[in-house]
Formats: C-alpha cells, sequence, structure tokens
C-alpha cells in the first residue's frame, strides 16, 4: 500500500475515533512532513513498510538541527506512532518502526510569576466606572482569586457565581466539575461589573438577577461570550504594566494564586484540589516556594541555623 492510501485510511480512521479536526490536522500534517523527509533523503516516496527505525531517528535528528523543541518533537513523534500503530494493526505495514523510538523528557519548568506588590498594583488600573473597566477588574480578580483557567473563565455562566455562595463552580478538563472558593474582592468586583453590565443595583441579589442565570459571566460585545483570546489580550495588558518579565499571561496569574497560597502557608493538597490537579507533581511545579521563603522557614525552626 502506498503512503497516500495509508494516509486516507488513517485520517478516516482518527475521523471515526472523534478526534478534533485540529488533532487530525496535526497527525496528518506531521505524518506528511515524514515522508517528504524521506522522498529528499532517498530520492523518491518509499513505501510504508520499508520505513524502518533509522529513518525515524534521521528524521528526529534533522527536526533538532533545524531547532525544533522538546514539545515539538514529542508530537511529532505522537502522530508518527499513532500512524504507524495504526498501519500495523491493519497490516499495512510488517513492523512498526515507531517501537524502538523514545521520547525526549519534558522538561519542567517554573512559570513566570507576578509579585503580590505586583497584583495588586495591577487590579487599581482598570477605570470601573466604565463598563469595559469594570470587567477587566472582575476578570483579574476572579483569575487570581480562584486560579481558574482561562478556558474555564470563558465557559463561565452567570449561574456558577451566585450571590451569597462562598464557591464557584467551575467546569475543567473532562468536562469534570470543582467547586473553589472565592473571596470578598472577587465576589465585589463580579457583581459591581454585572450592576453595570445589566443596570442591576449596586449589590445585585438572587432576586434581581433572575433570568439572567444562563447569560455569560463575561461578555465581549453586547451578551455573547467573551473569547479565550479576548481575555488573553485582556490581562496580559495589564501584566505588562506592572512586570517586565517575559511570558506573562493569564496562566501567570494562575501561578500566582497558588505560590502565594503556598508562601503564605497553605496546605499543598488544598491548593491541588482548587488547581483541579490529578496528580499532586504537577500542582509542585506550578507552586513552587520561595527560596526567601524557606530559608526563613530554615532559620527559624533548625536548632543548627545560627
Amino acid at each position: 500500500m502506498t503512503f497516500d492510501a495509508a494516509i486516507g485510511k488513517f485520517e478516516a480512521y482518527l475521523g471515526e475515533k472523534n478526534f478534533s479536526p485540529r488533532t487530525v490536522d496535526g497527525y496528518i500534517t506531521d505524518v506528511m512532513q515524514f515522508i517528504s523527509f524521506l522522498e529528499h533523503s532517498r530520492g523518491a516516496v518509499p513505501s510504508p513498510d520499508s520505513v524502518t527505525h533509522h529513518d525515524m531517528r534521521a528524521f528526529l535528528a534533522a527536526c533538532v538541527e533545524r531547532g525544533l523543541n522538546g514539545a515539538s518533537l514529542r508530537r511529532k513523534i505522537s502522530a508518527l506512532r499513532a500512524f504507524f500503530r495504526y498501519a500495523y494493526k491493519r497490516r499495512y505495514v510488517s513492523q512498526n518502526p515507531t517501537a524502538l523510538v523514545a521520547s525526549p523528557k519534558k522538561r519542567r519548568t517554573i512559570p513566570a510569576v507576578v509579585d503580590e506588590d505586583g497584583v495588586r498594583t495591577m487590579m487599581d488600573l482598570p477605570d470601573c466606572t466604565t463598563l469595559a473597566g469594570s470587567r477587566d477588574r472582575a476578570i483579574l480578580e476572579l483569575l487570581y482569586g480562584t486560579g481558574i483557567r482561562l478556558s474555564e473563565l470563558v465557559r463561565l455562566n452567570v449561574i456558577d457565581l451566585l450571590p451569597g455562595s462562598d464557591v464557584i463552580r467551575v467546569r475543567g478538563k473532562g468536562d469534570k466539575e470543582r467547586l473553589i472558593p472565592w473571596g470578598r474582592k472577587s465576589k465585589e468586583s463580579f457583581f459591581s461589573y454585572l450592576s453595570i453590565r445589566f443596570s442591576l443595583p449596586d449589590t445585585p441579589d438572587g432576586r434581581s438577577l433572575r433570568g439572567l442565570e444562563q447569560h455569560p459571566a463575561f461578555s465581549a460585545r453586547g451578551q455573547a461570550r467573551i473569547s479565550r483570546r479576548t481575555v488573553q489580550r485582556i490581562v496580559t495588558r495589564y501584566l505588562n504594566k506592572v512586570s517586565h518579565r517575559m511570558g506573562l499571561s493569564p496562566y501567570s496569574l494562575r501561578h500566582a494564586f497558588a505560590t502565594h497560597l503556598l508562601n503564605n502557608g497553605a496546605d499543598l493538597r488544598a491548593v491541588q484540589e482548587m488547581l483541579g490537579h490529578e496528580s499532586l507533581s504537577t500542582t509542585q511545579v506550578y507552586t513552587h516556594v520561595s527560596a526567601k521563603r524557606l530559608k526563613a522557614a530554615y532559620e527559624k525552626s533548625h536548632p543548627r541555623a545560627e
């Protein structure tokens, strides 16, 4: 069987398995890049059954020479594994050339975090007398005050943040729901935003919000749900005004939420639950404790520290 025929069947298979269009496009693109590499190195497109693990390693080495990072390499290996696993099961190839290929280890890096003083300064920047300014403040307060993901914020409806409740309801990865505490600042800024947006009393209650429960919690123009890109642009703009660190984004507020909680004595397991992490090790990456706090704790507690 030719590569073209095998790829056509593989693409149809991914569609049948309900892979997202983005994933399907990514897989097909990576496989096609591999075939182009083989055509260039061999002078012609080979048959799928003639591909060996040496070809795979040569392709990945070429990717490294072009400057691809570990994440891009892992994605390409994942795509090629999926393709050749499928081809092997369908007996389009007699061997799986990806079986002996290892993925580069994922490096865990400490995310960019804005400090507590920077957060306080940032919260005073939006003009809360305007609709846009009150919305921006509410977004900043909610992201930092609850640690929710950008994707979780844009999915929120008004009913998920009702007055009088000490928790908000969030739908996270895998559509799993979790309850997260939210504080006074987050509540005040959100309901102030709703008051301006819907022309409600200064402190909305359940009665004044009746009929609005299924509206998006945050909107852009009119009452349409705000987009991820808009939120990203809003948050990044304010973060860049209070910090010169590179790589700041809405996720920086999630990291700051967790880091500042830990720095002030919060339990790691509780932070893990609020963040919605399956693994405690994931939380540890997001919530590195400052060296300054560790040093202070050591000097205060260890009998031989002086």
